[in-house]
């Protein structure tokens, strides 16, 4: 983000939470059913109640809300056993790959908050405040169906909101609690004798219900959205069949020097369609002078004249992975191989036309523009009888990677993501939940974040769709963004760690398995809050491990 708007949003915040701390010490706030908690505003409403009552009340609709609540508890306890996988690999991962720190281990990324995640853009926010409502107001509804009061509802706001809140009555809820002075269940009666109060109390089951609801209709918005938006892929064909993706640039290249970065697509070069890495290059080799048409990641096209007098000789480094055979003999991004042995590397063709001829453990001389070093080749990830030098070299003269974006293909790939799901191989469903989690955060030419600005470019509508213009890509980034949302608010509430729902619901699951071998309640009990506070502190300490773990090690 820019530092001069992240600085404005500071400030911003800063002059809203001091409106807020003046609103608050002036009564204004109480006057309107408004609490705050530090920036956070809890605003209150008991509006709504005859809405939940027509939704809850009756025979039917009590029948329907159990048997859907009773589906969605089946739904968190997968979702949980995925989720606390996911948290186990995640750090095993962090400790034993440590990887460098990137974009997704920035802790505003973290948060699930459009404009703030860079991943996820503003038009998410339709998709964020649906995916509060629905939660939220699903725990309602079956708290009304269980007889379980709700207070209140309503949003929790930090100068745009955040969350939103059913305040259910947590002695009805979760039995009776230990009473402030003053308040201690008696209520007079009319002969002035005294009368207990007497609430009812939900039992295990009723109590799962309620909890797994939000969760449930997370899922159940996200299923509507998703079925949509996949719809619509079947309304879209791409404009070509293939584009260059910009993969990497090395640093002091002359595509660098130009402006050209990674993450951009080559659509054109002298105003003609270029499909394939060889026939950018082979336009390159045959002019002086070459205009060369890129799309960035804004959607704006531009042009670049590229001058054969700004090419280099030789293959431009663009990556060294460490500890590898070139990493060790001290080859660094930048550098331009331009001998190994006795041959003489003008190509990417070259480079990899000699190491096809070595194996691991040969002794080869680079020589560089910098330097000449003697290097022991290490066995190849991709073919153990051909030696790894260690190095991503660029496949152009301008110093790039591009690779063939095959717009087709990539269309196809999406639309086949809910195939995946119906697979019966317990790995394969798997990965599929695994890679609907991260496809925003999975960068081009894999991942996807909405059509907008960028892909929108490459595909255009047919059929009725086209009536639509460009409007039916913003329709699909909106139902994708609600459908993602809500299915990852739905995952992460599966954690089991209180205060999550997912936390008491995994609490209340483990209350039987206790009672077999211990009778004492009490001791049950804290048995049982020990148990959800240890895997609670577990995962939280293993989330912040993730974040912090590629600064620190």
């Amino acid at each position: 983000m820019n530092p001069y708007y992240l600085t404005l949003m500071l400030y911003l915040f800063l002059i809203y939470w001091l409106i807020v701390l003046v609103l608050d010490r002036k009564g204004i706030l109480e006057r309107y059913n408004i609490s705050a908690v530090g920036p956070i505003l809890m605003i209150k409403t008991k509006r709504g109640g005859r809405l939940l009552e027509r939704l809850a009340n009756g025979a039917r609709r009590e029948r329907f809300w159990r048997v859907y609540a009773n589906i969605g508890t089946i739904l968190v306890l997968v979702a949980m056993v995925f989720m606390f996988i996911l948290v186990i690999y995640g750090t095993y991962a962090t400790f034993m790959m440590t990887p460098e720190p990137s974009k997704v281990h920035e802790p505003r990324n973290w948060l699930l908050i459009p404009g703030l995640n860079e991943f996820i853009p503003m038009c998410a926010w339709v998709g964020f405040v649906i995916a509060l409502v629905v939660h939220e107001f699903s725990h309602a509804v079956l708290s009304i169906v269980e007889r379980i009061k709700v207070k209140s509802m309503g949003l929790l706001v930090a100068l745009v909101p955040i969350g939103a809140f059913a305040e259910l009555d947590s002695e009805q809820l979760f039995g009776e609690k230990e009473k402030k002075s003053g308040e201690n269940g008696i209520e007079a009666t009319e002969a002035g004798e005294p009368e207990k109060i007497k609430k009812k109390v939900a039992t295990s089951r009723e109590r799962t219900r309620i909890l797994s609801a939000g969760v449930t209709s997370n899922f159940c918005v996200a299923f509507i959205a998703f079925l949509f938006f996949f719809a619509i892929l079947f309304s879209v064909q791409p404009v070509s069949d293939n584009v260059l993706y910009v993969y990497d640039v090395a640093g002091g290249s002359p595509a660098e020097s130009l402006g050209i970065e990674s993450g951009m697509f080559i659509t054109a070069v002298d105003g003609l369609p270029v499909l394939r890495v060889e026939e950018l290059n082979t336009a390159l080799g045959e002019k002086d002078e070459t205009v060369i048409s890129v799309l960035d990641k804004s959607g704006t096209e531009s042009a670049f004249v590229v001058h054969s007098s700004s090419e280099s000789t030789g293959v431009t480094i663009v990556g060294v992975e460490g500890g590898l055979p070139a990493d060790k003999a001290g080859l660094t991004e930048g550098m331009r191989i331009t001998r190994m042995d006795t041959m003489s590397i003008t190509s990417y063709e070259d480079f990899r036309a000699f190491l096809a001829n070595t194996t691991p453990m040969q002794v080869i001389e680079v020589q560089t523009n910098e330097k000449t070093v003697s290097i022991e080749l290490a066995d190849s990830p991709f073919d153990e009888k051909i030696g790894f030098l260690g190095v991503l070299v660029a496949n152009n003269p301008l110093g790039i990677v591009v690779v063939d974006f095959s717009t087709q293909g990539y269309l196809e790939g999406l639309s086949s993501i809910p195939y995946s799901f119906m697979s019966f191989s317990p790995r394969q469903w798997l990965n599929s939940w695994l890679w609907l989690t991260i496809m925003p955060i999975a960068p081009l030419p894999t991942g996807f974040g909405g059509f907008n600005p960028l892909l929108s470019h490459l595909y255009e509508p047919v059929g009725l769709a086209s009536l639509f213009g460009g409007g039916i890509f913003w329709t699909a980034d909106v139902l994708f963004w609600i459908g993602w949302i809500n299915f990852y608010v739905g995952l992460f509430n599966c954690l089991p760690a209180i205060p999550l729902d997912g936390g008491y619901v995994f609490r209340e699951m483990l209350n039987p398995v206790l009672r077999i071998g211990i009778k004492d309640e009490g001791k049950k009990e804290k048995i049982s809050k020990a148990i959800t506070a240890t895997i609670a502190i577990f995962i939280a300490a293993s989330i912040v491990f993730m974040l912090a773990g590629p600064y620190v090690l």
